[in-house]
This record gives structure tokens, C-alpha cells and sequence, in this order.
């Protein structure tokens, strides 16, 4: 990190190397959960489409819940569109996580030669710190596991059940009401003490667009409006807070809802006069920030060309 930017290297067709060092397979779609809702064949066809499309490079894995994963596999099989394709999912475990973990176990042990999914994540959702060392032994080792936790609570209890374990943090940053948006302090503490004990960290809802802003929460025509975090504000944040910025400089990112502070030119990521190059990035994106979870893949690709960063 320096407050004097030397940038190298050229631009790609579809933005600048640092851009894609910062977005790589960072999108997981979710596109059956809300506001999106919709169906399974729907969004897995989607999800093919954008596999097939110029912007893939930013797909991370499709989320699919793991009652409907034999569902999933049918619908692509029977989709000529996705043969020959990697379809990775993360499998998300619903309110019977024990019987869950023994679907997705089995699953992973059966190895199908033809089956056209890979299980790349499991996610879920634990009632308590001490369920995270039951599910532990529950669920296959050789699968990273994302755990969403309440960031209300006691963050230090979950977060040190969470490292023994050898899984990643998931934070909800939003939803389809302004109140399931938590403020940016309280993102800035959970992703300091995520760093503080080297745990990485998925983020999931509320986060279509790049930059924090002002949008319907959901697609209906009267849908109430609030601000939203922006992806490029938590993860170029996560880079700065990995090259040593502090917590409190570290909200004004979160908080930041110009889209002129975010800027990136060849090699370089910056945020006002803020940079990191590409390795730095690429770090933190392997070791670090995982990925975020949305219905929509088509509004992070949209905004990102209206701010001409694509």
C-alpha cells in the first residue's frame, strides 16, 4: 500500500488486470433466493448462460440447496447447453443440517464420473458455537465450509469456534428490508477480527452493486428502498485492511459512496490516494475474501460497465 501509484501493465478487453485480480470468480450466484426468487431450472439455465458468456470470469459457484441438488443435476443433464462444462456449486444446508451434511457427504464420496456438478463449498447456518464442532465431524474435510454467523452477538465466540474448526466466516449484509442491513461498523469489526485470527469470509445478500448506494431492496413495483453496501467498498477494503489500514479508515471505505474513489488502472487498485497492485490483490481474494453471494449476476456486470470499469 503507498499514497503514490505507479501503474503497469494494460488494461484487458474486460478491465484492467487489477479489476480482475479483484473480482475473479468472486460473484456465487444465487439466483432461487430472494429477491430474485427464481426457479431452479431458471436460474441454473442462467447460470449456463452466463458460464458461456464474456463476463464468466467473475462467476464464483452456483448456491443450491442441498435438498434440491438431485433436482439440479437432472435439469443439467437434461441442458445440452451445459454439457462440457465445469458447474461448480457451493450446497447450502437447510434447517435439517444433519441429515443435509449426510446428503452432501455421500455425494462427495460417490464421486460420479458423470455427474456434471463439482462440490466446491458447503454453507450453513449454525444455532450456536458448539453445533460447529458437531457439524465438523459431520461433513466432508476435504470441502471448505463457509459458516454464517449472527454479527450481533458474541462475534469472539463464534469467530474462535469457527477457527478450530478450519472454516471460513460468512457475514448477511443485507436483505429485502433496510434493517438487515447492518452498518458498516459493524462489518468494518467483523472483517478486523476475521484478519485478526486468519479466518477468511464470505459475504452474502443485499450486495448487487459495486459501489454503496440507494436501490430497491427487492423487484417489485412499490419495493422499498435503502442504501446498500457496495462489493467493490468490502473487498477493496479487505485488501487495505490486509496491507494494515486501520478500522476506523477502514469504514469511511464501507461508508464511501463515490464511485470516483474507486479507481483502477492497469496494474493498480486504488481508493482515493490509497493503491494495491495486482498481487497484493490476488493475496487477498486466495487467503482472505472469498466471495459474495447474489440472485443477480447480470446487475454487478451492468453497473460495472455504466462505471466503465468493463
Amino acid at each position: 500500500m503507498s499514497s503514490t501509484p505507479n501503474p503497469s501493465g494494460r488494461a484487458s478487453e474486460r478491465g484492467s488486470a487489477a479489476l480482475r485480480a479483484l473480482l475473479a470468480g468472486l460473484i456465487d450466484y444465487a439466483g432461487t433466493f430472494p429477491p430474485a426468487k427464481l426457479s431452479l431450472e431458471q436460474a441454473a439455465s442462467n447460470f449456463v448462460n452466463y458460464l458461456r458468456g464474456a463476463d464468466a470470469w467473475m462467476l464464483g459457484k452456483f448456491v443450491v440447496p442441498a435438498a434440491q441438488m438431485e433436482h439440479l443435476k437432472e435439469l443439467l443433464q437434461a441442458n445440452p447447453e451445459a454439457r462440457r462444462l465445469s458447474f461448480p456449486v457451493s450446497v447450502l444446508l437447510g434447517a435439517e443440517p444433519q441429515r443435509d451434511a449426510e446428503i452432501v457427504r455421500k455425494a462427495v464420496m460417490s464421486d460420479e464420473a458423470d455427474s456434471p456438478i463439482s462440490i466446491d463449498a458447503i454453507e450453513f447456518r449454525p444455532g450456536s458455537p458448539s453445533m460447529i464442532a458437531e457439524m465438523a465431524s459431520a461433513l466432508p474435510r476435504e470441502v471448505p465450509v463457509s459458516c454464517e454467523i449472527p454479527i450481533s452477538q458474541d462475534l469472539p465466540a463464534w469467530l474462535t469456534a469457527i477457527q478450530r474448526a478450519g472454516w471460513s466466516a460468512k457475514i448477511r449484509t443485507g436483505g429485502v428490508t433496510p434493517e438487515l442491513f447492518p452498518l458498516s461498523s459493524k462489518v468494518a469489526e467483523f472483517l478486523v477480527q476475521c484478519h485478526s485470527q486468519g479466518i477468511a469470509f464470505k459475504a452474502t445478500a443485499g450486495m448487487h452493486h459495486p459501489v454503496r448506494s440507494e436501490h430497491p431492496l427487492t423487484y417489485e413495483a412499490n419495493s422499498v428502498c435503502g442504501v446498500m453496501h457496495g462489493f467493490l467498498n468490502v473487498f477493496l477494503g479487505a485488501a487495505l485492511l490486509e496491507c494494515g489500514i486501520a478500522a476506523e479508515q477502514l469504514v469511511q471505505i464501507l461508508d464511501d459512496t463515490q464511485s470516483a474513489s474507486f479507481q483502477f488502472s492497469g496494474q493498480s487498485a486504488h481508493w482515493n490516494k490509497l493503491f494495491l497492485n495486482v498481487d497484493d490483490l490476488a493475496a487477498t481474494r486466495r487467503r482472505f475474501a472469498i466471495s459474495f453471494g447474489s440472485c443477480s449476476f447480470e446487475e454487478p456486470v451492468s453497473d460495472l460497465q455504466q462505471l466503465g470499469l468493463l
